[in-house]
């Protein structure tokens, strides 16, 4: 069986962080919070730019 590389558990973190903030974004959009909105979209930032630099050191 193949190991997982860290830049493949980071990728999959990545992306898992960034499903969960496109849930929570949705979540504040319907409430109608701009704040919690915006640390949404923070949350989404940082999930892609973790998958960018996950990608990059594969």
């Amino acid at each position: 069986m193949s190991e997982v590389s860290p830049a493949q558990r980071t990728a999959g973190t990545a992306r898992m962080l960034m499903m969960a903030s496109v849930l929570f974004a949705a979540e504040a959009i319907w409430r109608g919070s701009v704040a919690r909105t915006l640390m949404a979209a923070a949350l989404l930032v940082f999930g892609g730019g973790l998958l960018f630099l996950a990608k990059r050191a594969d």
